[in-house]
């Protein structure tokens, strides 16, 4: 079985299971993401190691904060491959990216939908 994209338990436990707060850091998230991952995109086309290394660790972070382990390794990844300047497999690990950070959105706002209806509020 897959490793969850995002440990539920331990991000309600980590904002004492308010609901609003948690609807407010994934939309947080939610609204950056499409910048970190362009600018992670960008910066493996032009093989530009600092921005790499930069984008890709502002998106581990922003991802470790929901408790998102498998999108903030492979983020972590690619922030490793910044520093060393190294490219090899950087596409490969784009790739794995992608696809975690797209289980994460999902499951993010599925998370988000159960918060709302938790406060009778819907968007």
């Amino acid at each position: 079985m897959a490793t969850p994209a995002v440990d539920r338990d331990a991000l309600v436990e980590l904002l004492d299971g308010n609901p609003s707060v948690i609807v407010t850091l994934i939309d947080s998230f939610l609204n950056d993401c499409s910048d970190y991952m362009n600018a992670i995109r960008n910066a493996v086309e032009n093989e530009d190691a600092e921005a790499l290394e930069r984008e890709a660790h502002g998106l581990k972070g922003a991802a470790g904060s929901l408790r998102a382990s498998p999108s903030s390794e492979a983020a972590q990844a690619l922030e490793e491959m910044g520093h060393a300047e190294d490219f090899t497999g950087a596409e490969a690990a784009l790739g794995t990216l992608e696809a975690e950070i797209d289980r994460l959105k999902d499951e993010l706002r599925a998370l988000k939908r159960a918060c709302q209806e938790a406060t009778g509020r819907v968007d």
